[in-house]
């Protein structure tokens, strides 16, 4: 009998430690503040091919994004209408650039793969980005300068987006996510500030300094058939204009845009550094009808401001009105005064612009625990290293100690690189080492019992709270994890699974309560 069982378990075990190796993504979180409740924000980078960008963002955030989802079944339910409904209307609107459609994939795949029992689709996917256009409520202030307004700063332009937008019932929306997108077609990189899974834009800086962002207006109306959202088209006016001359950059997206119908009215904000940039008007009938350019009248034609009106832009409104009246002729509008005159909202963001691919980003977001944590971002902290850039070690093997245990156990990653003449440990592991391992332990059903958080620069130092119970440490040639069974796990067998570079490396440990 004993035999028998132990056949089962080293069965078990090599069913186990033969698991599909990981999927290696091209993104990574590098900041995330978020309570028990998943409210704060996510900064994270993703590069590659759009699917690839996709696919790492709903890998790296599939939790989240599954809750949003989820999230969004129950209040579409609660207006009266079937998710399948839902998915109706949203294959009837028309998505722009081409590309999105490889996010949207992308994505459902990426949260598919790491969230047990997800089947999501892309249109599911693409339901939680339009509750922009289907939830029409946001109600923005935004405002930019540029020339002689900002004469005594360090910018050449400066731009502020404060979005009021009212609780729809998606909680996720509280985890406000910074996404730096760099896709490798050379279609420009941009910044999204939304919520997990969002590839649309609200609000959105791409390298050139420009901004757009969305504005209520108008009453709906009866669209056009196949209609563009206006999440997507702020998504695509950010996206689809590459020339180096960024005073040609509003009139070529507009040209674009009036191809299309809208599916919902507003006001498109399209802030072009130095006096470019413009706002784009459409209404359900008219589609992307027309342009407003800075006018003369403001501070010379060297600001702009927009509201939840259709305002002339001869003047600078509320809650700048006054700001502006003093320290506009002087140049002395800032990106401090922008920021703190605009006030805490949904989602407050403020660019000053040196040029392209030189800027500085604020951002802050509302929780209902409070604001989030004033983000101050340099653009180049935010590029993604170039694949290449990271020596990976070429074999690593697991340990464990110790081996049976009955509180904690020290799990160990040993590393070795060919250094040209022999395999050399890596004593200490250098900074310039990624290690994309994905580490999973699985009891003797094959049952996933935890996931380690993991990193040789030590995540746990950006949130403490999130790495219990485990802790890391790098020195003397190993990366190392301590785990601490919670009391909901029973004694018994179990496997720590880990890959890197296509690496599978399996470790059985037993655990004696």
């Amino acid at each position: 009998m004993k035999k028998c069982c132990l056949a089962v378990i080293v069965l078990l075990g090599c069913i186990i430690c033969n698991l599909p190796v990981e999927a290696q993504v091209n993104g990574e979180i590098i900041e995330q503040d978020l309570d028990v409740s998943r409210y704060g924000y996510t900064i994270i980078k993703l590069w590659g091919s759009h699917y690839d960008m996709g696919y790492a963002y709903g890998y790296l955030m599939g939790e989240d994004i599954a809750t949003a989802i989820e999230e969004a079944k129950l209040l579409v339910a609660s207006w009266g209408y079937s998710w399948s409904e839902m998915i109706t209307l949203v294959n009837s609107y028309t998505y722009k650039p081409d590309c999105i459609e490889d996010e949207f994939d992308g994505l459902a795949d990426g949260v598919n793969d790491t969230v047990t029992g997800a089947s999501y689709t892309a249109p599911d996917v693409k339901a939680i980005n339009l509750f922009g256009d289907i939830a029409y409520a946001i109600s923005c202030r935004s405002v930019s300068s540029w020339g002689s307004t900002v004469s005594n700063s360090e910018f050449s332009t400066i731009s502020t987006r404060r979005l009021d937008y009212y609780d729809v019932g998606i909680e996720a929306q509280y985890h406000h996510v910074v996404a730096k997108f760099e896709p490798d077609d050379g279609s420009p990189k941009w910044v999204n500030f939304a919520w997990p899974g969002y590839v649309a834009c609200v609000t959105g800086v791409n390298e050139f300094g420009t901004i757009a962002s969305l504005h209520d207006w108008g009453s709906m109306g009866s669209s056009s058939p196949n209609p563009l959202p206006r999440v997507i088209a702020a998504r695509y006016a950010l996206t689809m204009v590459t020339d180096s001359d960024i005073s040609t950059h509003l009139d070529s997206v507009f040209a674009e845009l009036n191809t299309y119908g809208a599916a919902t009215p507003g006001f498109l904000n399209y802030y072009v550094p130095n006096g470019g940039g413009g706002v784009i008007k459409h209404t359900c009938e008219a589609g992307y009808y027309e342009v407003r350019y800075p006018q003369p009248g403001c501070y010379g034609g060297e600001a702009i401001y927009t509201n939840n009106s259709d305002i002339s832009g001869a003047t600078i409104g509320e809650p700048w009105g006054t700001y502006y009246a003093d320290n506009a002729p002087t140049g002395d509008i800032t990106m401090d005064g922008q920021w703190t005159t605009a006030g805490p909202s949904f989602h407050r963001v403020t660019v000053g612009v040196r040029g392209r691919d030189d800027m500085v980003i604020w951002f802050d977001g509302y929780t209902p625990t409070g604001l989030t944590p004033k983000l101050e971002l340099e653009w180049n902290a935010l590029e993604v290293e170039q694949p290449g850039t990271f020596n990976i070690p070429e074999y690593y093997e697991i340990h464990a100690y110790p081996n049976p245990f009955s509180e904690k156990t020290i799990i160990s990653y040993q590393l070795t690189v060919n250094n040209g003449q022999s395999n050399t440990r890596l004593s200490p592991p250098t900074t310039d080492y990624r290690l994309p391992v994905a580490t999973h332990i699985y009891d003797i059903n094959g049952r996933l019992v935890y996931t380690p958080k993991e990193g040789l620069d030590d995540p746990c130092s950006l949130n403490p709270a999130s790495c219990q119970p485990f802790e890391t440490s790098a020195k003397n040639g190993y990366l190392s994890f301590s785990w601490t069974p919670e009391p909901t796990i029973n004694s018994g067998i179990y496997f720590i699974r880990s890959n890197m570079a296509n690496q599978n490396v399996c470790k059985k440990i037993i655990y004696l309560k």
